[in-house]
């Protein structure tokens, strides 16, 4: 073909009917420029000879008029031809082989077992992990965790919200399965990486903005000078009890509801005091001191136990807190409290901040509550605050609680051992 590259582009250069032709083919590839001349060819061809050949091969069609067309017609056919030859043919599709199992390779359930059996997790997260992941694992028909992608992530949070899952539970499902993957990273039961990670719909910030709201002093008292909650002193002490601890140690409603007789000890300088050994971290396993007005407020119900200290029992995924929860709705809607996002665990963001308010140190705070201490300095080199100490911080901001609860009584002095030995020690 006279067709020569010029720069970035090849032109057609030849000679038509004595006429010269110089025409770009505005590509810098020789086949399409091939192919384009042959085109170009073919249409000043047809426009400037009084005799025209037809060749469109896509039809089949092959026509010429008289000796010349058709020499002009073989010539254009001829290059076609080449122009074919010259171009390495496709392979034919061929379907993706399936990929088989690696016969090694764990199902979720049998990664689960081993997570379990190297991680420690208090009974109501594991039977949380299980259930989640017995969901996922029927949703994807159980597969081997090395065939799990992220599109199939996706497709569970797309389940789960059809389902009617609110966006924060969907997260806290889908970090569940990336906490198992994590694992199986680690110890070596996949290469694939984790297809859950970054998978969160809620930013950090999005969540925090989003949690547990925090209650109001006047909401306090008008909570628990409300008629329910007098009411249930008589009918239902094991719930108003399990408040009052809310109220009066910020524990969370799982450590509260699980706790025993032994749990209670006092120190030498007689501080009664809880140790918290089972709780969600590391930093929630601690010593609370009990304030005095606490242990007379329940005394009573104290007395009568042996071992439990409350009538809960554990419910599937949902700890011994359950109950507490659904009758502490009740209680909320008949104080008329009609404030969104107040729950149980509102009483413990409420303590933190009356301490904050009340200067009690982040390190007190901390250690009181059972929060991690994000700081080098204050995490690792420093001693943990003994528990006698730790009351002398808190006491004072927790008397000031006396008066919301309808209990007008003298500002608080001396009350650190008044009422010690309604617990003995242990």
């Amino acid at each position: 073909m006279p067709i020569y590259l010029l720069g970035s582009s090849y032109y057609l250069h030849t000679r038509i009917g004595g006429k010269q032709v110089k025409r770009s083919l505005r590509t810098s590839y020789q086949r399409v420029a091939i192919i384009r001349a042959i085109t170009l060819l073919d249409s000043l061809m047809r426009k400037d000879l009084p005799q025209k050949y037809e060749l469109d091969l896509s039809r089949g069609i092959l026509k010429a008029d008289g000796d010349e067309d058709h020499a002009r017609l073989m010539q254009a056919l001829q290059a076609m031809q080449q122009l074919q030859q010259a171009q390495p043919q496709a392979p034919a599709p061929v379907a993706a082989p399936v990929q088989a199992d690696d016969p090694t390779a764990l199902k979720l359930a049998e990664l689960l077992e081993k997570f379990l059996l190297l991680k420690k997790v208090t009974q109501a997260t594991a039977i949380a992990y299980k259930n989640c992941i017995e969901e996922i694992s029927k949703f994807l028909k159980n597969p081997a965790i090395t065939r799990i992608t992220a599109s199939d992530v996706t497709r569970y949070q797309e389940f789960l919200a059809e389902k009617g899952n609110g966006v924060r539970t969907i997260d806290n499902k889908i970090s569940i399965v990336r906490a198992v993957f994590n694992f199986a990273v680690k110890q070596g039961y996949t290469r694939n990486g984790n297809p859950a990670q970054n998978r969160a719909l809620l930013t950090k910030k999005q969540r925090l903005k989003g949690g547990y709201a925090i209650f109001e002093k006047e909401e306090i008292e008008q909570f628990f000078n409300s008629e329910f909650f007098k009411e249930q002193e008589e009918k239902d002490p094991d719930y108003t009890t399990a408040v009052l601890f809310g109220l009066f140690t910020g524990c969370r409603i799982g450590e509260i509801t699980s706790l025993k007789k032994d749990n209670f000890k006092k120190s030498t300088t007689e501080i009664n005091y809880l140790v918290i050994r089972d709780s969600k971290t590391n930093a929630g396993i601690r010593e609370v001191p009990l304030h005095p007005y606490l242990l007379e407020r329940i005394s009573e119900f104290l007395d009568k136990k042996t071992d439990k200290i409350f009538k809960y029992v554990e419910k599937e995924g949902k700890g011994t807190g359950n109950a507490v929860g659904k009758k502490f709705a009740r209680n909320l809607e008949s104080a008329k409290i009609t404030r969104e996002k107040l729950v149980f665990h509102s009483l413990r963001k409420f303590v933190n901040n009356e301490l904050m308010k009340n200067g009690v140190s982040l390190e007190n705070r901390c250690q009181f509550i059972g929060h991690e201490i994000e700081n080098v300095n204050v995490a690792i080199y420093t001693n943990k605050i003994n528990v006698d100490e730790l009351a002398a911080a808190i006491f004072p901001t927790l008397e000031k609680f006396r008066d919301l609860i309808g209990e007008k009584k003298a500002p608080w002095e001396g009350l650190v051992s008044d009422f010690s030995e309604l617990i003995d020690p242990m």
